[in-house]
């Protein structure tokens, strides 16, 4: 990482621009030319060519400064290469021989995702590899672009340098993919009369781009197995959303979360760059409030310089700018370290995300001392440091109130409480509509299916948010046939309903089956016995009937059912572990085998922040509170 820790060498230097409409446009530039240069060894004669080519082959002051900002920015720019990358490519290449270079473009940033994965790649730094043809044709290229825009909206200079100029959108090998092979689709010159927006204009060229380049159509014609298992994700269409509109010249910027701090994984998104509304909120409204949110740029932004201590990865990408203030009522938090080496320049932020407290933020230490600026509030958040390699927690966890004051959860050891829990992650709230939908549900049984109708046992009027449910059957009559029927217009879904005796004794059926709305009946189908088996994972959508068949009619005294649901309860025979943190790491409370629904640990220090694991199975696991006798997952 040497090399991107020599960025750090240098000051932050402005670029002043003129010939835009605005005056005067600062672009960002942590190093300067001359320094960039300097780092790109037997390479430099390359990147001089592009300068001299705008000085004096054919001068443009506009485009020598595109020039200098892709030089200065470039220094740690790198492709993924290697033999497994190598395969990946041919494929690309081969596969789609005849489509755009754009669309080529998202396949191999899937193919450096895989090897990335994988492992099993090295780097090429473009300030090493790149060509000076390579640089000229994209600067001409990308003003060539802005020039066309011109007639649907007047593209800022900053805006073009930043979001149209790049040409690189992430660590895919360098191709030339700003081609006019989706210019037929629409036609510019039309577009003055059109009277777009820069939202109706982007939707418009979306609409057309992906009626003929579907990436999941492409994707299923690549051959190789590695292409075949990979499942794109948000990342994916993020980059595809601005790999397109990039070509069109519509200013689109990639915003992500690293890490979630009340719900698991990361999430990535793209939003016009349309100054008419400040706060970006309104693009993304629906997402959960987070700690940090950071834009991916083709600038290089600050980031830690450290020698003798450990920098995290995520911390240490330069492409990267918190934009946080956008989209959250921030705060800043001060934090002191009672102890720590004097060689500790850096402290880092934490969210429990996939069980682990991962970094989302940095700051500079003095003494002992951070300020973590512009974070998101009511977040429980982890401060710490790196002693070499090792992570350094603070004491105990902050939580950051809604209102910006700061509160730490210190386990009170003089007042302990007992606690019942029965659920060790989020309830998600799809598990009250996944209830709702079963209310209404009918217990019948008959022993001719041909004879209807069915006798009506009971009526299904209340769920257990996503744990089991008992309904007590008021007959003593003895069926060979149990069903569920559906009585209106719902989709209620089943993980699983078991048919039990007296004593607890739940009863084997010798088969399964469906009737659905047409009276076509399916035994032993995978509907049927998701519905019916024990795997809380799979669910079956209730066709008009789903049923159960014994060898002989047999009495029935309880139903047990439970709705789709995430598995995250607590199950008997299950083994649970319950910890909490004090002074710098989880403390242990016990394992416990559970003989019920729930489990109970008593003498438990309160205030503290827990964090109840299944030791058995399960990976879905998050840390919470207990006030006022209420668990707040976090």
């Amino acid at each position: 990482m040497k090399l991107i820790f020599a960025i750090l060498l240098f000051s932050i230097l402005g670029v002043t621009m003129t010939g835009c409409h605005r005056d005067v446009v600062v672009v960002p530039m942590l190093v300067d030319v001359n320094s960039a240069l300097k780092l790109s060894g037997d390479n430099r004669g390359e990147l001089q060519k592009v300068l001299d080519y705008y000085r004096e082959e054919k001068p443009d002051s506009m485009k020598l400064k595109a020039a200098e900002y892709l030089i200065s920015n470039m220094v740690a720019h790198y492709a993924v290469a290697g033999e497994t990358m190598d395969r990946l490519k041919r494929d690309i290449d081969t596969t789609l021989r005849d489509q755009p270079c754009a669309l080529k473009l998202m396949f191999y940033l899937v193919a450096a995702r895989i090897v990335k994965e994988r492992g099993d790649y090295t780097v090429e730094y473009d300030l090493h590899k790149i060509t000076s043809d390579y640089l000229i044709r994209n600067i001409e290229r990308s003003f060539k672009i802005w020039e066309e825009i011109k007639n649907h909206y007047d593209l800022s200079c900053e805006d073009f340098f930043e979001y149209v100029l790049p040409y690189r959108i992430n660590d895919e090998p360098l191709t030339e993919w700003k081609d006019t092979a989706y210019y037929y689709l629409y036609d510019f010159y039309k577009g003055e009369n059109m009277g777009f927006s820069l939202s109706s204009y982007a939707s418009y060229v979306s609409a057309k781009v992906n009626t003929y380049y579907g990436f999941g159509t492409f994707k299923s014609q690549l051959s190789d197995s590695l292409f075949k298992k990979y499942r794109m994700d948000c990342i994916d269409n993020a980059y595809s959303t601005r790999i397109t509109n990039q070509v069109f010249g519509i200013p689109t910027a990639v915003d992500f979360v690293p890490h979630y701090p009340t719900r698991e994984n990361r999430h990535y998104w793209t939003i016009l760059r349309d100054h008419r509304f400040v706060n970006s909120k309104y693009y993304y409204s629906n997402t959960p409030y987070t700690a940090k949110v950071y834009r991916k740029t083709s600038f290089i932004n600050p980031i830690p310089k450290d020698k003798n201590n450990f920098i995290p990865h995520f911390i240490r990408d330069p492409y990267k700018m918190d934009v946080t203030e956008e989209y959250e009522n921030v705060t800043n938090l001060e934090y002191k370290f009672k102890m720590c080496r004097p060689d500790t320049k850096y402290g880092y932020l934490c969210v429990f995300n996939n069980l682990a407290w991962n970094e989302v933020a940095w700051s500079e230490m003095r003494r002992g001392k951070v300020v973590f600026e512009k974070i998101g509030r009511d977040i429980v958040y982890m401060p710490c440091y790196y002693h070499g390699n090792s992570q350094v927690f603070a004491d105990y966890p902050l939580w950051v109130r809604s209102n910006g004051e700061v509160e730490s959860l210190v386990p009170d050891k003089e007042r302990l409480q007992k606690l019942r829990l029965n659920r060790k992650f989020t309830y998600n709230s799809s598990g009250d509509y996944c209830g709702s939908a079963i209310i209404g549900v009918q217990i019948r049984a008959t022993n001719d299916l041909s004879k209807e109708p069915y006798d009506s046992i009971a009526v299904i009027r209340h769920y257990n948010y996503m744990a089991y449910d008992t309904l007590h059957v008021n007959t003593t009559k003895k069926y060979k046939y149990w069903m569920l029927t559906k009585e209106r217009y719902s989709y209620p879904e089943f993980a699983s309903v078991k048919f039990v005796q007296k004593g607890g004794d739940v009863l084997n059926a010798e088969s399964t089956f469906t009737i659905d709305a047409a009276g076509k009946m399916d035994k032993d189908g995978l509907l049927s016995k998701n519905i019916f088996d024990d795997d809380l994972l799979d669910y079956g959508t209730l066709p008009k009937i789903a049923g159960v068949e014994f060898e002989e009619p047999v009495s029935v005294d309880v139903v047990k059912y439970i709705t789709r649901n995430d598995k995250n309860g607590v199950y008997p025979g299950n083994t649970y572990e319950l910890l909490y943190f004090d002074q710098g790491e989880w403390v242990s409370l016990g394992r416990k085998v559970a003989t019920a629904d729930y489990i109970e640990y008593d003498d438990v220090p309160s205030g503290a922040l827990y964090w109840l694991r299944n030791r058995t199975e399960g990976k879905e696991e998050r840390p919470f509170t207990v006030m006022n006798g209420r668990v707040r997952f976090w």
